[in-house]
């Protein structure tokens, strides 16, 4: 696939933050927490630096937004949504699920995406018109329509121990009217298995841009569907996020989640 430089340059600050990743791996890490449950560490924090490294190299003017240290600037038309460590407290365990994903926003569109699962050795990568792709191939969404044949996967937001209503009805529904579901504990690789067609849907609340940028360019350009929890395409800064195969599946999701 002939990308763009957006998208090489994507492709080359996710292996980047990969590679400092995985030097991290099976070692001790200074971890700190943002929240009761929320880790970070030196390998979120040095994949970081090493990702924006690469695209200030290339794009200097070019704002940045990403997960950690408070790195905001987005004044530019041009901004690069950055997660160096989506899936942190599966890699601070030794869980090998775990990404790198990048996104980039023109205005208020997603034109780039890379979501690197190193361990996996995985590279998922969209461009806006180009298709989406997994290690250089076309991926396709599946093509089921049926609730109960479908394999469905979601998170949990880090406050559901105080305010966890919504989703615990939410995943009871759902429960009932799938094939099964799945938790990996990585939002961007939800979104990426959803685009290649393992999973039917993933849904999930209490996320941030940086967790979905570039999933949900990916799995729109492998033909499926997105919208936050009551149908909106807007959903980039919003508290919910559906994602669907296709738009039968997608409407049949919503009805649950009302």
């Amino acid at each position: 696939m002939r990308f763009s430089k957006y998208t090489k340059t994507a492709l080359a600050a996710a292996q980047a933050g990969a590679k400092v990743l995985l030097r991290y791996r099976n070692k001790n890490l200074n971890i700190e927490y943002k929240s009761e449950t929320d880790p970070v560490s030196q390998a979120d924090r040095n994949a970081q630096k090493a990702i924006i490294k690469v695209i200030k190299s290339v794009f200097p003017e070019h704002g940045i937004l990403a997960e950690e240290d408070g790195v905001n600037e987005t004044k530019n038309d041009f901004c690069w949504i950055i997660d160096p460590l989506d899936g942190t407290v599966n890699f601070v365990h030794g869980v090998p699920i775990f990404c790198v994903s990048i996104g980039l926003k023109y205005k208020n569109e997603i034109i780039s995406g890379v979501i690197h699962s190193p361990e996996i050795k995985e590279v998922f990568a969209a461009e806006k018109g180009k298709g989406a792709y997994l290690n250089g191939k076309k991926i396709r969404v599946s093509r089921i329509k049926d609730l109960i044949r479908s394999l469905a996967v979601t998170g949990f937001p880090y406050y559901v121990r105080e305010k966890n209503g919504r989703v615990i009805k939410n995943f009871t529904n759902i429960m009932k009217q799938t094939q099964g579901m799945r938790r990996l504990g990585s939002a961007a690789l939800d979104l990426a298995y959803v685009a290649c067609g393992r999973f039917e849907f993933f849904w999930e609340e209490g996320l941030k841009s940086w967790d979905i940028a570039a999933g949900v360019l990916i799995v729109k350009e492998a033909g499926g569907t997105v919208s936050d929890y009551k149908g909106s395409k807007d959903f980039i800064s919003k508290d919910t996020l559906l994602a669907s195969n296709n738009n039968i599946i997608h409407k049949k999701v919503l009805r649950v989640l009302e």
